[in-house]
């Protein structure tokens, strides 16, 4: 009814009663309160050209593929939306909102998917920040799908856009392709932040199912389970052997789904992505979700059960009697990991950290593995986990900051193991202060560098910060710590130790340049538009500041400089040097030496036609164009050849223009 509603209104054409029925109701199938909404954030930057594992097609094509398949299984009244990023200039700030929210339209939503050309940077976080500024607030659940595969390169703070999103009431699911270990634990606030999921995607058959999951759980609950009480993707604090739900006692026949690490084990009540389907019946699974040991209400008959979750996955085939509930037991041949992370000196807990497990990487004899991990296989953000693995060999790396620690173990099947990871780091806290009391710094950017013979200068640097003040974990050594603004620069060498929490005020030596500007012979300042330009004359670096704002402040490094001022859509400008010393606040006012002057055609110019304006200076440049009929030109000071052009004849004049001055100048009278 739906469907075939909408195409009734894409056909309709505004004519008669029965059209203006169609519209009314072409309205109500659009968006009704409470159907769900979703904004599809997917990544357009340069590296989405990539291959993924076991396909030839680039990760922008299985992606792709993916939405357009999920998409088909939704039901038509979701609300669905979609935003790119990176795929037009490449830069930080390229986001395209390419449709808003709405009910699912599949020519509109995958014509600009098809069309993507991947390019440059990736800057997710402002997209995810501009997609969910377009989710519908009647909806009755408003998700973010951001599918992407590295981290933002842009540096905004993620973390914090989670927490708005929170607030919001915004839950946040991310698809990962193929991500790199130190990108993937920038990414893990956002799901977990906003009770979205995590899903790591290494193949094409992988990304498949994550994109359906996805876009099921951003479009309704699942049957039998309400959103509120799902568990998540991966269990914290105590393991999750929480009591399973009461069995089906009345009669009715049914499926009890319990999970067992190994044969001869007791159930655990781990959550599972369940699938149970009827033989020989296609259509929708008889029941699908994710719970810890569901009862399923189920006719007689033969069942396909399909439980998976991380990297386990589980089928098997099950005959439900006529009487009371079939006990359907699934041996996982896995073990539980529970991993928590501390520091070494202290035994404290690491605060914002992130724990991973990767596959062992290459097949290596039992007892000699070499510790190198391959294809990541969850990510935790926080001190503390569980994971449920195969039976299997597997590298664990716990991390915050720039420490790492990481471990080899070994996971039996039935096993319930537990490892501790220690991590020997310490915590810089960098601010930084003007000296001579001229203010607070904008936008300053911290840098924490280490000495390397092999990089340029001596040193290497190993993280940036733009925060008001930045915070760095380090392992323990000798650090280059240095701010910057502009051409300002405080530096300092500091040593930390095991366990050291050291904070530090770097502070910078500069003076204050306050600009002014005016034309000549008038009273009022030139106006907001006027454009600057401050190179640094006395510096090996040589420092070049551009600014449009009106009277700016700028804050400066000792030194002699030249600025130049230019005033919008003319050739008028002004230029001055000055040397500015530390602590030392200079006013400086540019006055515009220009001229005002309005043309107009005369004598048997005034009746050929449109006239076409121009302005040459000494040197033969066109500096003033115009098809305006009597235009206004703001000129420098000089002498210039005046030319207006009409569909009959063409007519010159030099003229000697003074500052301050304002003429009018006619041309064919003469």
């Amino acid at each position: 009814m739906v469907a075939s509603l909408r195409q009734g209104c894409r056909r309709l054409r505004p004519w008669g009663l029965a059209a203006v029925l169609l519209l009314v109701a072409c309205a109500g199938a659009r968006a009704q309160p409470g159907d769900a909404a979703v904004v599809i954030v997917f990544d357009g930057s340069g590296s989405m050209w990539g291959p993924i594992e076991g396909t030839r097609l680039s990760k922008l094509v299985v992606a792709r593929e993916g939405v357009r398949r999920a998409l088909a299984k939704l039901a038509p009244q979701t609300r669905v939306g979609l935003t790119s990023f990176g795929h037009r200039r490449g830069d930080c700030g390229d986001i395209e909102v390419m449709r808003r929210a709405e009910p699912i339209d599949m020519d509109r939503i995958m014509l600009p998917l098809e069309r993507l050309n991947p390019k440059g940077r990736g800057p997710l976080t402002l997209a995810l920040r501009e997609a969910a500024k377009v989710l519908p607030s009647d909806a009755a659940k408003r998700s973010l799908l951001l599918i992407h595969d590295d981290a933002d390169n842009c540096q905004p703070d993620l973390c914090a856009l989670a927490s708005e999103l929170r607030a919001g009431g915004i839950r946040a699911h991310v698809i990962s392709l193929g991500p790199k270990p130190e990108d993937l634990a920038k990414m893990t606030c956002l799901p977990e932040t906003t009770g979205g999921r995590l899903f790591l995607v290494q193949n094409a058959e992988q990304a498949e199912a994550a994109i359906e999951d996805a876009l099921r759980l951003a479009s309704a609950s699942a049957p039998g389970l309400s959103e509120s009480t799902r568990p998540p993707a991966s269990p914290k604090g105590k393991e999750a052997n929480a009591v399973a739900p009461p069995a089906l006692t009345d009669g009715r026949p049914g499926l009890l789904l319990r999970t067992l690490l190994a044969e001869g084990n007791e159930p655990v009540a781990w959550p599972m992505h369940w699938s149970v389907t009827r033989v020989g019946q296609s259509g929708a699974p008889a029941f699908e979700g994710r719970a810890a040991n569901p009862n399923v209400a189920l006719p007689p008959g033969q069942y396909r059960i399909d439980a998976h979750d991380g990297p386990l996955a589980v089928t098997q085939t099950v005959e439900v009697g006529d009487k009371g509930a079939t006990v359907a037991d699934l041996i996982l041949n896995a073990g539980t990991l529970r991993v928590r992370a501390q520091w070494q000196k202290t035994g404290a807990p690491i605060g914002d950290g992130v724990i991973s497990i990767a596959d062992a990487g290459q097949a290596a004899p039992a007892g000699k593995g070499d510790g190198r991990a391959g294809a990541l296989l969850a990510s935790v953000r926080g001190s503390e986990t569980t994971f449920l693995l195969p039976a299997g060999r597997y590298v664990v790396l716990a991390e915050e900051g720039l420490v790492r620690a990481q471990r080899s173990i070994v996971v039996p099947a039935g096993s319930r193991g537990r490892v501790d990871m220690a991590l020997n780091g310490a915590r810089v806290r960098l601010a930084a202060a003007l000296r001579d009391g001229l203010g607070e710094l904008e936008a300053p950017l911290f840098s924490i560098a280490e000495d390397d013979p092999d990089a340029p200068g001596g040193r290497r640097e190993i993280a940036q910060s733009a925060a008001r003040e930045a915070e760095f974990v380090v392992p323990p050594g000798t650090y280059h710590v240095s701010v910057r603004q502009g051409g300002l620069e405080g530096r300092e060498v500091l040593a930390v130790g095991p366990g050291d929490a050291v904070r530090r005020t770097l502070s910078l030596a500069a003076g204050k340049l306050v600009l002014d500007s005016r034309l000549a012979g008038a009273a009022q300042k030139a106006g907001e538009t006027v454009s600057y330009r401050i190179e640094q004359l006395d510096s090996a670096e040589p420092l070049t500041i551009t600014t449009s704002r009106p009277g700016p402040e700028l804050l400066l490094a000792s030194g002699r400089y030249r600025v130049e001022a230019r005033y919008p859509g003319s050739n008028v400008r002004s230029v001055r040097e000055f040397e500015l010393k530390g602590g030392q606040t200079l006013q400086l006012a540019l006055e515009f030496a220009a001229a005002n002057v309005r043309l107009r055609l005369a004598g048997s110019a005034a009746g050929q036609g449109e006239p076409f304006w121009s302005a040459r200076d000494e040197a033969g440049r066109t500096v003033w164009a115009s098809g305006q009929l009597e235009p206004a030109a703001l000129l420098q000071a000089g002498r210039y050849v005046l030319e207006v052009e009409t569909q009959e004849k063409r007519y010159q004049r030099v003229v000697d223009l003074k500052a301050g001055e304002t003429r009018l100048i006619e041309l064919g009278n003469d």
